[in-house]
């Protein structure tokens, strides 16, 4: 692999200078009036795009205007200001989103960058701070079932990134950014970029590069061990990401490396000297769109991924470094019939071989199923997708089915209708998914069956005037045979394990004016048929680690030409989790208070400043802990004042 890439990436440029090609879009948000905010296209919930109101899905879009105006520091402070969503700490200060208070981290909620698959396939785990925020043009979120259209990763969720496009970029960019926090730990980050379409094609390359800490406060463990995270907590992020596009193919390659230190590892004894963890990962992907007809599409495409997550070899700690190869081939065919009918449909077919590091101990809880030091897995799948459009509404139907050669077959259908009329818009969508072992899952119980997901959705929106929006949505999620995780006589094991789920609803509102926009949710769910003991609040209502009850508000205020100040607040309340072991109990609510103060077009529309201010209220926040694993709350950062500038040549 570290061959490969540099010829990779040698080959993309000029690949992209000689040929012929096409255009991008963008959004402006900032320009765009209400109804072109509601109605951003978005392909998230399908492979067929749709307007927001129309998707089949309950969907989240977050533009770079929204990001880079709240002062987001990372991908986890711009997905917390969308409804149903929350955060929470896994092992080894890895942190893990919840969907409407279920436990999404390990391979439930599919992580895509610019059509990347992020999670890796021991476990499905995708590091979502690794994504660097600079970059990003479009967030694009389903909170609910994701399957019918992606696999076995996206039972619960589909995070959808967009980076800049060549046309977004013209030209070349760059941004810098320096935070400090309260007790002296900090983050500085820097971004290059340049895109540029040209008469016959089009190429844009981006570059990251990060340290941080992920906390200056002090991690106390269940046993009375303590460490101090400044210094100890470092993040470092260290991407490329070049695309090029021509009339003959499509190319992308991203070289991304996500080093992180912990110390508190995975139970509840603090090691005795911080500990690296690696999560180095590249990717490549080459793809033709052949127009075989006026209304009918094919695209072959094909992906190479390799990953090395969690390594950090320690002989004593953790003597298991491993590498995964995973190959995919898809063809997607579309077709557009006279009438307003639309088909997709195609075909995948994907490997995934792990080979464990040469100094990896022969011991049974190292090895993978069988005792083997590499292994290989492939899985088929077949997939449909029609929509017509009528009077009544829009419908659209899809399923699809996957065979992996070490488990039973998934089918996961989905159901829905949509349809906008005036002001109004309602959908009522009913959909199956699953969560497929991953190759560490299977090699801990060789028995393990996909999980299965139920999910229920109806959401009704309603433009109350020009410049306000309001929504609603109910749901039901019923999870069948969960994969848990849980530690037995100091042995980490998994399982599939009864049922669990929740139901809830989730209200947001939107106002968007000449002089800026606020946008506000509230979102709350309720525990419903669950019988895992290992994720139970004790209170029968709750879960553990994620928020009851969450309100969100995200806002801009211009007060005069180009300067605004852009208050945003996050509120958790109803938070249960372990306090020390056997403990359970509920947290004090939290506010999350920030501001960021921007002004923008200086030096002839060149230049950006931003100065934000976060945890205002020194809130005291820490990520709990969403299953019995013995790891105590982990602090997060305290407030923290954050400089970027950002400036266009």
């Amino acid at each position: 692999m570290r061959l490969l890439l540099p010829v990779l990436l040698a080959l993309l440029p000029a690949a992209a200078l000689a040929s012929p090609g096409g255009d991008l879009d963008f959004f402006d948000f900032e320009r765009a009036s209400l109804d072109e905010t509601l109605n951003v296209r978005t392909a998230v919930a399908s492979r067929l795009d749709f307007s927001a109101r129309e998707a089949p899905g309950i969907v989240t879009v977050i533009t770079r205007a929204e990001i880079i105006n709240s002062g987001a520091r990372n991908l986890a402070d711009a997905l917390r200001l969308a409804p149903g969503l929350d955060l929470a700490v896994d092992v080894e200060s890895t942190l893990g989103m919840g969907i409407r208070g279920n436990w999404a981290y390990e391979g439930k909620v599919l992580v895509l960058v610019d059509g990347q698959r992020y999670n890796e396939p021991f476990l499905g785990t995708a590091q979502i701070n690794r994504i660097p925020v600079e970059q990003i043009e479009k967030i694009e979120i389903i909170r609910g079932p994701g399957s019918s259209v992606y696999g076995g990763f996206a039972g619960l969720g589909v995070i959808k990134i967009d980076t800049r496009s060549a046309k977004a970029l013209d030209g070349a960019a760059a941004a810098a950014a320096y935070g400090r926090m309260q007790r002296g730990g900090g983050e500085a980050s820097g971004d290059l970029a340049y895109g540029k379409v040209y008469e016959n094609c089009e190429f844009s390359a981006q570059f990251h590069n990060s340290g941080a800490d992920s906390s200056d406060r002090r991690y106390t463990d269940f046993s009375g061990g303590s460490y101090g995270m400044n210094g100890a907590s470092d993040l470092k992020s260290r991407s490329l990401n070049i695309y090029s596009r021509n009339r003959w193919f499509t190319a992308r390659v991203i070289a991304d490396r996500y080093r992180t230190t912990q110390q508190d590892h995975y139970d509840s004894t603090v090691l005795p000297r911080p500990l690296p963890r690696n999560f180095d990962a590249y990717f490549t992907e080459l793809s033709r769109e052949l127009t075989l007809a006026d209304s009918f599409t094919l695209t072959p495409s094909f992906n190479y991924t390799y990953h090395e997550p969690f390594n950090g070899y320690d002989a004593v700690e953790y003597p298991r470094d491993k590498s995964s190869h995973s190959s995919r081939l898809t063809l997607v065919a579309a077709y557009a019939a006279p009438g307003g009918t639309r088909l997709s449909g195609g075909a995948e077919y994907s490997v995934d071989k792990a080979i464990l590091a040469d100094n990896t101990p022969a011991l049974p809880p190292y090895y993978f199923k069988g005792g083997k030091r590499d292994v290989k897995y492939a899985n088929s799948a077949l997939f449909l997708e029609g929509l017509s459009q009528s009077s009544l509404g829009l419908f659209s139907i899809g399923a699809r089915y996957d065979k992996h050669q070490e488990f039973d077959h998934a089918f996961s259908p989905r159901l829905a209708w949509t349809r906008v009329f005036g002001a109004f818009h309602a959908k009522a969508i009913h959909s199956r998914s699953f969560r497929a072992p991953g190759i560490d899952n299977l090699a801990a119980n060789p028995d393990l069956r996909p999980e299965r997901v139920t999910v229920t959705e109806l959401e009704t929106g309603y433009k109350l005037t020009d410049y306000l929006f309001v929504s609603a949505n109910v749901y039901d999620i019923r999870i069948k045979d969960p994969i848990v995780f849980y530690v037995e006589d100091s042995t980490q094991k998994y399982g599939n394990y009864g049922r669990t789920g929740t139901n809830g609803f989730e209200l947001a509102a939107r106002l968007k004016r000449a002089w800026g926009y606020a946008d506000a949710s509230y979102s709350r769910y309720a525990a419903a048929h669950n019988t895992v003991a290992f994720y139970s609040a004790g209170s029968g209502g709750e879960l553990l680690a994620l928020a009851r009850d969450k309100f969100t508000l995200n806002s801009s205020f211009r007060l005069a030409g180009d300067f605004s100040v852009n208050p945003s607040a996050v509120y958790l309340a109803g938070r249960y989790g372990y306090r020390s072991a056997g403990n359970v109990s509920r947290f004090d609510d939290i506010l999350l208070a920030n501001v960021n103060f921007s002004l923008k077009n200086l030096a002839g529309g060149r230049l950006e400043l931003g100065l934000g201010v976060y945890d205002i209220f020194s809130s005291g926040y820490s990520y709990l802990q969403p299953y019995d694993g013995g790891h105590a709350p982990l602090p997060a950062q305290s407030r923290e004042a954050r400089l970027r500038l950002a400036c266009k040549f």
